[in-house]
């Protein structure tokens, strides 16, 4: 009798660490389809820009390590743009940061923060001219440009002349009146 009871213990004690195997087998399995569905959602609901989100351009000056920053609303043309496809419009900027609420987008300008450039006229033509320490003008190039071939709203402004912050800032300002 000893025996039966003996062998009918064993019995259920193998019974119930088979059932228990069993069971914890088949939670993991759920756990696991339920993690496969979460990722496919997060999948589905990729992160784009919309047109409340902020952009934040910071603009680092490598000579004196400044951060200028600009922050403006998304612009239309950047709208339901995810983040690789604004690296492929941004070629030059570096993401810091990426989500629908808020951009980081970071640009390396080589100078100080403080150079200061102005857009003016000399002798006719479009030139441009640097500020020094000491906040003297001196003139640092003279464009090809005649100011004649310009609208006479910007020839005014040019007389007066235009101040520009760093060498990029310079770079597309040139390129705007040149195009």
């Amino acid at each position: 009798m000893r025996k039966i009871v003996m062998i009918t213990a064993l019995c259920s004690f193998l019974l119930f660490m088979l059932a228990g195997y069993y069971v914890t087998l088949w939670m993991g399995e759920k756990d696991h389809r339920m993690e496969a569905a979460q990722a496919n959602h997060t999948i589905q609901t990729k992160q784009v820009i919309h047109a409340n989100t902020k952009m934040i351009y910071q603009y680092f000056y490598s000579k004196d390590k400044t951060i200028k920053e600009q922050i403006e609303q998304a612009p239309v043309f950047l709208q339901g743009l995810d983040m690789e496809q604004l690296k492929s419009v941004y070629s030059g900027w570096q993401i810091m940061f990426f989500s629908p609420e808020k951009v980081i987008l970071r640009c390396k300008i080589e100078g100080l923060s403080s150079e200061t450039y102005i857009l003016g006229e000399s002798d006719g033509f479009l030139a441009v001219f640097y500020e020094d320490t000491q906040k003297n003008i001196h003139l640092k190039e003279k464009t090809e440009l005649p100011l004649s071939a310009l609208p006479e709203g910007e020839v005014m402004q040019l007389r007066e002349g235009i101040r520009v912050t760093g060498e990029e800032n310079l770079a597309k300002l040139l390129s705007d009146f040149m195009s």
